[in-house]
C-alpha cells in the first residue's frame, strides 16, 4: 500500500484537487506558495497556505496541516483508507461515454471467438461470413465478465449503469447472448452504443 500511495502523492496536485473544490487563492509573494481561507473552518482573514512545490499545506488559523490525503481525511471526515480509496477514485481516468461504449463493443467482439456455442448459433442464423460478423459489430456476451473488465480500467459501477451497459442490480445489462452494437446519438451522450440482444430460442 505504501508503494502505491506515494504514486497516488506524485499523480494528484494538493493545488489542483483544492481548485476543483472551489478553493480560490492568491500566490503568497514570487514562491510556490498559496493562500487562501481555510476549507476546515470558518474565518474572514486568509491563513491556509499550500505549498505546490512540496505538495503540502498549513493553516495558521486552526494549525492543521499535512499532505492531500490528510486533506481529504480532515474535510470528509474519512478513515486513512477511505481517504486513499476516495483519492483512487478521484484520479480514475476521465470518463469520456464514447471510449468505454467503445471498450465494451470491443471487449464482445473479443469474445465471440472464445465462445464455439455462439459461432455456431450465427451459423445457424445464416451469418457465415467473418467480414460481416466483423462489420455488423456482432459480439458475445457471457454474463458477468464486462463488468470485470471495465472497472479493471478504473470506470465506476454507477458509469456504467448510466451508460446501460450494468443493469440496476450492478450486473451485466447482457447475458449469454450473441450482441450487436449500432451508433445513436442520445441528448447529453454522444455518441451512444444501442444493443441488440440475439438469444438463442428467440427468433
Amino acid at each position: 500500500m505504501g508503494e502505491d500511495f506515494e504514486k497516488l502523492k506524485q499523480r494528484l496536485s494538493l493545488l489542483d484537487y483544492l481548485r476543483q473544490q472551489n478553493w480560490v487563492a492568491r500566490r503568497a509573494g514570487h514562491g510556490p506558495e498559496f493562500v487562501g481561507l481555510c476549507p476546515l473552518h470558518p474565518e474572514t482573514r486568509p491563513s491556509f497556505y499550500v505549498n505546490a512545490r512540496k505538495n503540502l499545506f498549513y493553516c495558521h488559523g486552526c494549525g492543521q496541516g499535512g499532505d492531500l490525503l490528510r486533506f481529504v481525511q480532515l474535510s470528509r471526515h474519512l478513515s486513512f483508507r477511505e481517504s486513499l480509496a476516495y483519492l483512487e477514485q478521484h484520479s480514475a481516468p476521465p470518463a469520456d461515454p464514447a471510449t468505454v461504449l467503445e471498450q465494451a463493443a470491443t471487449f464482445y467482439q473479443q469474445q465471440l471467438d472464445r465462445y464455439p456455442e455462439a459461432l455456431c448459433y450465427l451459423k445457424q442464423r445464416g451469418l457465415h461470413d467473418p467480414g460481416t460478423i466483423q462489420e455488423l459489430h456482432i459480439g458475445y456476451a457471457s454474463g458477468g465478465s464486462l463488468r470485470r473488465h471495465l472497472t479493471a480500467q478504473g470506470y465506476s459501477c454507477d458509469l456504467l449503469q448510466r451508460l446501460g451497459l450494468l443493469n440496476t442490480k450492478g450486473c451485466d445489462a447482457l447475458m449469454s447472448g450473441c450482441a450487436a452494437s449500432c451508433s445513436s446519438v442520445i441528448p447529453g451522450i454522444e455518441p451512444k452504443c444501442t444493443w441488440l440482444s440475439i438469444r438463442p430460442g428467440v427468433r
